[in-house]
């Protein structure tokens, strides 16, 4: 359906006293318009009119770079190479055809080619532009005065690249494979600049046709899932990842405790293990090694979880006398509830209840009871030599 409402074509018209008047439009090449340097420069002027505000707080683009060109082996330049207000590059190809050419590909090219790019090399570039320009106006201070950060470290730059594609109008490739793109978490935008004549005056009608402006949001929102999900589920957790997330999640004062957790768990057990996706956790086992089941995890979300059912492939866990007297150890922490029923179950806690120091001594002392008490009964269960 959206295909086919991108093929329609809807004339401008003008009201005078008794009619109304259908524009006559034309092409950029029968005004006299040229690519480079009537287009590309009257909208590197006023970025705006490509990127329009979306509130009160200022311009939502910046352009960085104009015939941005700088890798090896490459003689390829972006028409102009913008920022906007989240700190991602966009790449701007304009065309002043009827079908948009091959500027998709284009674009793709571009967007991958630039998609590394540091902060240091977008000042040097914006240095360059403003050279161009002969303009005394300091690079980086503009960028992160646009930005609205204290200095380079005030958030992550170019985490993501998007496209706009600029062109009299679009061929019906170039609008499929945009929808397809975009279904795919690629940000790609197509806006048409159709010129009209109107007493020997050119009038631009602007639109944006991908992604509808009513969808556009909707479409923003499921990229930045898309990309969210697919960062997690290729996640490697570490201490200091682990740490932010903590923090981030449930406060500082979490966020120390189980740094304590932690350092007391490497002196007493040795290496600890990170596991989970969305979810951290981390926590001591039984070996030494790291290997085997945890004994307790402590999660990303603020809490204490034990997976008693992952006890079971151990020989003594049939034996429930240890489970029983475990738990009897920890509910002698205010808040803890632990049933033996628990023993078949995986249950989760709050950190916070081990804040008091006197409860999470408590805590400490019933891990290294059940600690030594496994390696034991380890000992005796191995046949003998």
């Amino acid at each position: 359906m959206l295909r086919r409402l991108l093929e329609l074509r809807m004339a401008l018209h003008v009201i005078d006293n008794t009619n109304i008047h259908a524009l006559k439009p034309v092409t950029f090449e029968k005004v006299k318009l040229k690519e480079r340097g009537d287009l590309q420069r009257l909208l590197r002027d006023q970025i705006e009119i490509i990127f329009p505000h979306t509130d009160d707080v200022g311009p939502s683009a910046m352009v960085l770079a104009e015939e941005f060109g700088r890798w090896d082996d490459s003689s390829r330049r972006i028409d102009l190479l913008v920022i906007d207000r989240e700190a991602n590059l966009v790449v701007v190809e304009l065309k002043r055809t009827d079908d948009g050419g091959h500027m998709e590909l284009q674009a793709i090219r571009y967007a991958a080619m630039v998609s590394t790019m540091t902060f240091a090399q977008a000042v040097e570039a914006h240095e360059e532009y403003l050279r161009q320009r002969s303009s005394a106006a300091d690079a980086k201070e503009a960028i992160l005065q646009f930005l609205g950060w204290e200095d380079e470290a005030g958030g992550r730059f170019a985490e993501a690249v998007r496209i706009v594609l600029v062109s009299a109008d679009f061929s019906k490739e170039i609008t499929t494979t945009a929808l397809w793109l975009n279904e795919r978490g690629l940000d790609i935008r197509c806006v048409r600049l159709k010129p009209y004549e109107m007493n020997a005056k050119v009038i631009l009608d602007v639109q944006q046709l991908i992604p509808l402006p009513e969808a556009q949001e909707y479409m923003i929102q499921v990229g930045i899932k898309q990309r969210s999900e697919q960062a997690a589920a290729n996640r490697t957790w570490t201490w200091d990842s682990f740490l932010v997330e903590t923090r981030k999640n449930s406060g500082e004062e979490i966020a120390q405790l189980v740094r304590s957790i932690y350092e007391w768990s490497v002196a007493e057990f040795g290496q600890v293990r990170f596991s989970g996706n969305t979810s951290p956790r981390f926590g001591p086992t039984f070996r030494s090694d790291g290997s085997g089941p945890r004994m307790f995890l402590v999660k990303g979300n603020g809490q204490i979880a034990f997976r008693f059912t992952d006890w079971k492939p151990m020989a003594w866990s049939n034996d429930r006398v240890i489970g029983r007297e475990f738990l009897e150890r920890l509910n002698k922490i205010t808040g803890f509830d632990l049933a033996e029923s628990d023993l078949d179950k995986k249950r989760s806690l709050p950190l916070a209840l081990l804040s008091d120091p006197a409860h999470l001594d408590l805590f400490k002392n019933a891990a290294i009871w059940l600690k030594q008490t496994v390696l034991s009964a380890d000992k005796k269960s191995q046949p003998p030599p």
